[in-house]
């Protein structure tokens, strides 16, 4: 077969990908290490565990890790791992206890991780068991911005203002439709699905606006007599943006003063504006967009979505729904059946996205078609005076951005020119 010598790091350019950054099994535990391991990575929002004694149990790449909230009121992140045999100390994916107890030798843990007690103590000596090295190994970095937690494996990341930087605009936005500036993750509901192909795929189809117009045709169909703005859905300006740090969002619509007043109810407007101010309730509400922080997560109009690798052609996404504390009712309703009509298990939308992450996975079977192409809008795209990048909804400045911090993880930048050797050489036959 055509594959490349693994005597080089993952082979990316700004460009096109090698199919092998989908398909290879080194690649794929080279990104959990260098990636996973390696950055701030989302486990949850302080919503879904807000007394305490709750928990939520997730992932870092492969590592259990539990979310709890301890008797301090503090959220702690630490592993999901007795100390003494390797257990899971939490089986459940959320829930309320006032410790953890492993199921093997009943070692007890507190809510903040600390060891508190072991099964039959009498079996060990006084020196046999330090309390405090053997409590449930905390995350190196814990932290969080309104409401949404990360974490990092590693002490070597900078922090995480520092790393959401640009992106925090549009969490902003996000959380200031609400009244109270607060939402909840999760609480309305959550639903998971799987699809036979690499965690990238999502990744890369979170903010893909090329495929809109084809591939959910039906359900713009229906939105272009439902929603006048959707009638000029591939002439809107609208843009899409390399964040920095592998984050990037395509705009779905940035509305006019007229078109937020067209759009939302004059109460709810009225309620923001009397909450937040004019600008920022305007900035919230004239903005719809697919915002993804690398490397696993998506904050959409509705949900938020989290990516878990399982293995390198295996992959669970997550939706957790959102709800704005303090919004009307009617306000609570309409996000649920806009979210229902697009990205329900029976939607319009989200079931053929995972349709076509199969098919492309399969595609890359095809060891004789070496590379996958991001060239759209490459030579056209633009550079404001921040060095931020953009490009139109439906090119693929967005699908291109993650790969500039993926390359700075995985160590391939010096292996540029080789790769654009091989990405110029014929295919053999």
């Amino acid at each position: 077969m055509n594959d490349m010598k693994r005597d080089w790091a993952a082979p990316s350019l700004p460009e096109a990908n090698h199919r092998t950054l989908y398909t290879d099994r080194q690649v794929f535990a080279e990104e959990l290490e260098k990636i996973f391991y390696g950055t701030w990575v989302y486990v949850g929002h302080e919503s879904e565990i807000p007394d305490i004694g709750n928990f939520k149990t997730t992932y870092i790449g492969e590592v259990p890790v539990i979310m709890s909230r301890a008797d301090d009121g503090r959220v702690h992140v630490f592993v999901n791992r007795c100390m003494h045999r390797g257990a899971t100390v939490c089986a459940r994916e959320k829930g309320s206890a006032r410790e953890f107890i492993c199921p093997y030798h009943a070692w007890v843990y507190r809510l903040d991780g600390k060891l508190d007690g072991v099964g039959l103590p009498r079996g060990y000596a006084d020196a046999e068991i330090d309390y405090t090295a053997q409590s449930l190994t905390p995350v190196a970095r814990l932290g969080a911005y309104r409401g949404f937690v990360f974490a990092s494996l590693t002490e070597r990341v900078r922090p995480l203002e520092e790393h959401l930087d640009r992106a925090k605009q549009y969490i902003d936005y996000y959380c200031d439709l609400a009244p109270s500036g607060e939402i909840t993750v999760g609480t309305t509901g959550i639903y998971k699905q799987t699809y036979d192909g690499n965690w990238k795929i999502q990744l890369e189809g979170s903010v893909e606006g090329y495929h809109v117009w084809h591939t959910h045709k039906t359900a713009v169909d229906v939105m272009q007599r439902q929603v006048p703005i959707m009638r000029e859905y591939q002439n809107l300006p609208m843009r899409a943006y390399d964040l920095g740090f592998g984050h990037n969002i395509i705009e779905n619509y940035t509305l006019t003063d007229a078109q937020v007043h067209e759009r939302w109810p004059a109460q709810f407007v009225e309620m923001l504006v009397a909450a937040h101010g004019e600008r920022r309730a305007m900035n919230a509400l004239r903005h719809r967009f697919n915002l993804v922080l690398f490397p696993s997560m998506a904050l959409l109009e509705y949900h938020v979505r989290v990516i878990r690798p399982i293995q390198v052609d295996r992959t669970e996404v997550r939706t957790y729904h959102t709800a704005l504390v303090g919004a009307p009712r009617e306000m609570h309703q309409r996000r649920v059946r806009e979210h229902e009509f697009f990205y329900g298990p029976a939607g319009f939308g989200g079931p053929d996205d995972m349709a076509i992450f199969d098919r492309i996975q399969e595609g890359y079977k095809a060891w004789n078609a070496e590379w996958v192409m991001f060239n759209r809008g490459y030579t056209t795209e633009e550079i404001d005076a921040r060095g931020v990048r953009s490009g139109h909804h439906t090119q693929e400045t967005q699908q291109r951005a993650p790969y500039y911090e993926y390359r700075r993880l995985m160590g391939a930048d010096g292996e540029h020119n080789r790769v654009r050797d091989l990405l110029n050489r014929p295919t053999a036959a």
